[in-house]
């Protein structure tokens, strides 16, 4: 039998050293993906760098412009924060439908998005917010746009030996609404067929600026340009919105799977971006 390694660090510069002197170490945060893939067998383990009781890296914080936001940041703690909701509601509306209320009490930020899943409920609404993912290891920090922190399924720009420390987000100015979208099979405890997140400042009818992310229709989670293109100065109406929505539809790039269609999903998106920006248009009303 092999023989297995648990290390429990204490601080984020002994899991460094951890992560360094095992390389082939998994890592553990909430472990709600991790369970499901050793109990299925799709994955073996033969050393556990627990991260679990390093408490710098649980924290949200107020910092000026931007809200820093550390990697153990379970998703109960975005869904509840009172920060996190005036800020950044975007981000609280997707931590509220990951899984179960047990589930959101354990998953955290940081392994919501280093497992890379295209549907990644947080993925969204970092990258609209135009986040910051802050790497660490024993060369020290580096920062990596949130745009440019997803490669493909299951992959991210994290080189080896970083462990993510926290989520730097910046702060949407006064007049910005936001919504969060989720279709899946069941109500709750079901991966995304599609999400979509999209923050928008009107001025009126005006689209001033409009960001728009899809989830679970592309090899990564994406923004939306060229929808984001044929709103951005024009005056919102019924036929602006549905030529919106049939764009992001063309635009995305999904796949048929066990649990939908290419097609299926497409017509989802259609439907979310429509119903996305017709609610944000009437909120602005």
């Amino acid at each position: 039998m092999q023989e297995q390694i648990y290390l429990r660090p204490k601080s984020l510069a002994e899991a460094a050293d951890y992560y360094t002197q095992y390389p082939e170490a998994t890592l553990w945060a909430g472990g709600t993906d991790l369970v499901v893939q050793l109990e299925q067998k799709r994955r073996k383990v033969s050393v556990v760098l627990d991260l679990t009781s390093i408490a710098e890296m649980k924290f949200i914080e107020d910092d000026v412009n931007q809200v820093r936001i550390g990697a153990l940041t379970t998703m109960n703690d975005l869904e509840t924060s009172p920060l996190i909701k005036k800020e950044f509601p975007l981000l609280a509306q997707a931590a509220h439908v990951v899984g179960s209320w047990q589930v959101r009490t354990l998953a955290t930020i940081a392994g919501n998005i280093v497992t890379a899943a295209p549907s990644a409920e947080t993925a969204n609404p970092i990258i609209l917010t135009n986040g910051i993912i802050i790497a660490y290891s024993k060369n020290g920090e580096r920062e990596i746009p949130a745009g440019e922190f997803f490669t493909g399924p299951g992959k991210t720009s994290l080189l080896p030996g970083e462990i993510v420390k926290e989520i730097r987000l910046q702060k949407l100015p006064e007049g910005y609404q936001s919504i969060y979208l989720k279709e899946r099979l069941r109500r709750s405890m079901d991966i995304a067929l599609a999400n979509m997140g999209c923050v928008i400042k009107l001025d009126g009818d005006k689209c001033e600026e409009v960001r728009i992310g899809l989830g679970a229709v592309a090899p990564v989670p994406m923004r939306a340009t060229e929808t984001e293109t044929v709103l951005q100065g024009q005056n919102l109406n019924a036929d602006l919105i549905e030529k919106a929505a049939q764009t992001a539809a063309n635009e995305c790039k999904p796949i048929t799977d066990i649990r939908a269609t290419a097609d299926y999903r497409r017509d989802l998106v259609r439907s979310m971006v429509h119903r996305a920006l017709t609610s944000l248009w009437k909120a602005g009303e």
